[in-house]
């Protein structure tokens, strides 16, 4: 059981269901659940039933499951602003329980998430994207640098005019790309050996 019990705390299936935004048959079916397991307080039976709010809330708050909130996401909901229906009440200077409900349930799913990608390996530490990041400009910057190593060929290259030149050029460029790819294949297969 949970907490020290005051009058206040008392409360009917009714309100609390006002107070989630779910039916009364949702609530009585949770209450009676809880009671089963000698895990709540209530007092009276019938309409009269009174439940203590303070440990039923930390009771749904213990068995909720963040998947049924992702089952749920498409199910719409009426939206704060808009008008109650007539048997929905409005406690005013209250806060709204369901506030620090919603965003506890949506911080447990967002958590379930990222560890689900975690087991799956779809996540990458930082660290390893900042080596990746350096290794890779290193290579590239290598492999442009050799590009001045090559001026006497096309130095030479211009003297057979400007065809003579775009074909040197194009196969200076060509090899480029070919060691790009080939020092990109070579970090993506260390990658996958480190993963493993």
């Amino acid at each position: 059981m949970h907490g020290a019990v005051d009058d206040q705390d008392w409360v009917s299936v009714s309100e609390i269901a006002d107070r989630y935004k779910c039916t009364r048959q949702n609530v009585s079916k949770r209450v009676k659940g809880f009671r089963e397991a000698n895990r709540l307080q209530v007092k009276g039976a019938g309409r009269g039933l009174r439940v203590h709010l303070p440990s039923y809330a930390a009771l749904v708050a213990e068995t909720h499951d963040p998947a049924q909130d992702l089952r749920n996401r498409n199910v719409k909901r009426p939206a704060d602003d808009e008008p109650a229906a007539p048997n929905e009440k409005k406690h005013a200077g209250q806060p709204h329980f369901n506030d620090a409900a919603a965003r506890e349930k949506s911080a447990k799913a967002e958590l379930a998430e990222l560890q689900l990608a975690q087991k799956r390996s779809e996540l990458v530490p930082v660290r390893e994207i900042e080596r990746a990041a350096v290794e890779t400009g290193t290579s590239i910057a290598q492999i442009v640098n050799a590009l001045k190593a090559q001026s006497g060929k096309l130095y030479a290259a211009s003297k057979g005019g400007e065809e003579a030149l775009h074909i040197e050029l194009l196969g200076i460029a060509n090899a480029m790309l070919g060691s790009i790819a080939e020092s990109m294949a070579k970090l993506a297969a260390r990658g996958a050996t480190e993963a493993d």
